[in-house]
């Protein structure tokens, strides 16, 4: 069934269905009610872009406008900086702004979520190089610039994000009881100039100790509406893209403590499609030859996806972003920054375009994730990823991968050998057969659905390296 095993492994098959194994094969009458009982949600699909003030056009915007809307995207994550827009007290620019939030939003139906940010020179606490990052002297000053442009947009703009990954040090140099009084001052101002609009916590970037302070200790749940999260597995974290998932549930379980039960966004997930050698950054060195490759990439994001929306807690996913950047570009981090978009420099489609297509198809409308309650047969060492989601019409998808991080291998190994087979029994009637797609939506192939004791169908699955396969089975 697989050749990867180089240790002396005991091979055994773990049969697991909602945590009872060893139930017969049959649809009993518990198996039916765990089903009715896992709701349907909705997830909005977007992407992020900046547009500093040095390279901005609005018609380089419209044309990120008509790439999002050709490929079904209607979400667009943006910031508005705050030391670019009131260039002195009470003085602002507005002479790019009105016109992208009119244009993206009356004219394509965009929603934008954008975040506020940056400190201006005037305001900061900083010096010469840092004060974008740092607090600013008076916290009402900021309260009266959110009280501005929330009012200024408030018939097309609905969301309001206080800060960028105030965890970071890149982006906030602050301590977290700054933040947190910050983010009270933006909030309030927030509600005053809009009282229907949705607060959102400055993304956090990996530290879920910030964000149990945040709740615990400062109290700041009353502030706002929705949790944000940011996320880069295996880019800037060493952590499998694979355990994204685990990473929203420990946030969630901290939001169900301390917090108000707010909904959580990842609002920026990316992977880069750099590598040097086996190099990817400080914190990561990959194994295998596939990966950060551009065609890995948009593999990732399938992954990313999957894995974050099986989860059932995230409302809203984005990728960051549309555009990479030229090598001459200064960044915030490493190269990684420059080779994270969707089209390359030349304004090129790379495949993660394609798969960020195929997968707000796969998750437009209704849906939910069928894990707890359908059973698969495995090797105990599985390497494998399998998720099953489910339309309201009864249309599902499958989508099952290879683990790119195996810690049996060292980085730079190279060539990725394994192989896998398993078993999904689906747990109601199928058709006879299944389209196999790959990450960009090409079908591939078709797979026969066996059928077994009582409604159940099975369906075998080969996992080869490098390589995401969606299986669609008609309702």
């Amino acid at each position: 069934m697989v050749n990867r095993w180089k240790i002396g492994c005991v091979l055994a098959l773990l049969i697991a269905w909602a945590g009872c194994p060893g139930c017969v094969s049959s649809r009993t009458a518990p198996a039916a009610q765990k089903e009715r009982a896992i709701p349907f949600q909705r997830v909005q699909i977007g992407l992020c872009e900046d547009y500093p003030r040095e390279t901005r056009s609005l018609a380089s915007a419209r044309q990120d406008f008509e790439l999002l809307k050709t490929n079904g995207i209607r979400v667009l994550r943006i910031a508005f900086p705050w030391d670019a827009l009131e260039t002195a007290p009470d003085k602002y620019d507005w002479s790019f702004w009105d016109d992208f939030v009119r244009i993206a939003t009356d004219e394509y139906g965009l929603q934008l979520i954008p975040y506020v940010c940056y400190t201006p020179r005037w305001a900061s606490t900083g010096n010469a190089t840092n004060f974008w990052r740092q607090p600013s002297r008076d916290n009402a000053r900021f309260a009266e610039f959110v009280r501005t442009i929330v009012a200024r947009y408030r018939s097309r703009i609905h969301s309001w994000e206080i800060w960028n990954e105030p965890d970071n040090p890149e982006y906030w140099e602050g301590s977290t009881e700054q933040y947190a009084n910050l983010l009270k001052t933006g909030s309030r101002a927030v509600r005053e100039a809009d009282p229907g609009a949705r607060v959102v916590l400055g993304g956090i970037a990996w530290n879920l100790d910030f964000l149990r302070d945040l709740l615990a200790r400062y109290q700041i749940s009353p502030e706002i509406d929705v949790v944000n999260l940011h996320n880069y597995y295996e880019t800037w974290s060493p952590d499998p893209i694979e355990q994204i998932g685990d990473h929203v549930l420990r946030a969630d379980s901290i939001i169900r403590e301390y917090g108000s039960r707010q909904p959580i966004w990842l609002a920026e997930v990316g992977y880069s499609d750099y590598r040097r050698g086996a190099s990817v950054s400080g914190a990561y060195k990959a194994r295998f030859d596939y990966e950060h490759t551009p065609e890995f990439q948009a593999e990732s994001l399938g992954r990313m996806f999957a894995s974050a929306l099986a989860t059932g807690r995230v409302q809203l996913i984005a990728w960051y972003r549309i555009h990479d950047l030229p090598p001459a570009t200064r960044v915030i981090g490493d190269d990684n920054n420059r080779r994270l978009g969707v089209v390359d420099v030349q304004g090129r489609p790379k495949p993660v375009l394609r798969a960020i297509a195929f997968f707000q198809f796969i998750f437009a409308g209704d849906f939910r994730c069928l894990d707890s309650i359908t059973r698969e047969t495995r090797l105990i060492r599985s390497d494998g990823s399998v998720h099953v989601f489910e339309k309201r019409d009864g249309e599902s998808f499958i989508t099952a991968w290879l683990n790119s991080v195996d810690w049996l291998t060292p980085p730079g190994a190279g060539v990725d050998r394994r192989h896998e087979k398993l078993d999904i029994l689906l747990p109601k009637p199928r058709a006879s057969q299944v389209y196999v797609y790959n990450a960009l939506g090409n079908r591939q192939s078709t797979a026969s659905l066996r059928k077994v004791a009582g409604d159940e169908k099975s369906l075998t699955i080969t996992l080869r390296p490098g390589e995401l396969k969606v299986y669609e089975c008609p309702p």
